[in-house]
């Protein structure tokens, strides 16, 4: 039986692949476990594995299990955003914390790695994302932020750019996104619902 993996450090398509299994992904609700691969072993803790595939795991209840005994420090993770603009609308990816059940909104991006800039992170994420290209982009601002998903601390630095792209994404009011299975979607809302659960300075530019 073939098992899919998830290939940690590698952003183009490969045919071949010659790595370490770090971590296994164990789907509670569904029969489709995935193996995690690295060039070296012990090269990501846990809490960076599962940032790393969360976008394709995050309809899914899992369980990863680490082929290492090392244990995860609290970090504070780097996280680069597009801030994109419609009018009055802005495009996000909605969210859910179970723990809290609450409905949250975020801009499109993700983590940057070690030694790769910020600018082609999140031209890398909103490819991946959204299948957009972003046609240009300006800094913002850097924000830091505390807070707590799924009963876990989190800490970050999120720097924030605002983003042009191509004309025909305005057009569509949602953004679907099918990546090895998993949907995604992002769409526009009014800048009034964002800021009603929004507290820092990315309001003054919206």
């Amino acid at each position: 039986k073939k098992i899919d993996a998830y290939i940690l450090g590698e952003y183009k398509p490969v045919k071949e692949f010659r790595g370490r299994v770090i971590a296994a992904i164990e789907r509670k609700n569904d029969n489709e476990s995935k193996l995690v691969v690295a060039k070296t072993p012990n090269s990501y803790f846990e809490e960076e594995i599962k940032a790393l595939t969360e976008f394709q795991e995050r309809f899914f209840e899992i369980e990863i299990i680490c082929h290492t005994a090392k244990v995860e420090k609290p970090c504070i993770r780097v996280t680069v955003l597009g801030f994109a603009k419609r009018g009055d609308g802005i495009l996000v990816f909605e969210g859910y914390d179970a723990i809290k059940d609450e409905v949250f909104y975020r801009f499109p991006g993700g983590g940057v790695e070690f030694r790769r800039k910020s600018r082609v992170a999140l031209q890398r994420e909103f490819k991946e994302e959204i299948n957009a290209n972003i046609l240009d982009m300006k800094y913002l601002c850097t924000i830091e932020n505390i807070f707590t998903f799924e009963g876990i601390d989190k800490h970050e630095i999120l720097l924030v750019y605002q983003v042009i792209l191509s004309e025909e994404l305005y057009k569509k009011d949602e953004l679907i996104l099918n990546e090895n299975g998993t949907i995604g979607k992002a769409m526009w809302i009014d800048k009034k619902e964002f800021m009603n659960g929004v507290r820092n300075e990315i309001i003054k530019y919206l």
